[in-house]
């Protein structure tokens, strides 16, 4: 696992050296994972500045719990969910239209 992250810190540092600006860092996370999603994101933001989340899968059964324990414990915000299998389906993520689907 070490070698991995030490391979994503050569790729973040080669890409800044390239022409243009690295401007987002997304991790992509399954919403299925539960907490482990939540180690995913920590070992990932150690090895780089993470800047945002994308959560996939979020049609399915999972509710997405993680979304509160990856922005107050790592304080990265959730930037785009998956509703469904291609990229149309990414949406940007609404907190109060979250909130609301799993009370409602």
């Amino acid at each position: 696992k070490s070698n991995l992250m030490e391979e994503l810190k050569k790729v973040r540092r080669v890409a800044e050296k390239a022409e243009g600006t690295v401007n987002e860092v997304l991790l992509v996370i399954d919403a299925t994972t539960g907490q482990n999603g939540l180690s995913q994101a920590r070992e990932f933001a150690a090895a780089t500045d993470v800047t945002g989340v994308v959560l996939t899968k979020l049609d399915g059964s999972a509710k997405g719990g993680i979304v509160f324990a990856i922005e107050t414990e790592l304080g990265i915000p959730v930037k785009l969910v998956g509703l469904g299998e291609t990229a149309a389906d990414l949406v940007a993520f609404d907190p109060a239209e979250y909130v609301s689907a799993l009370f409602g």
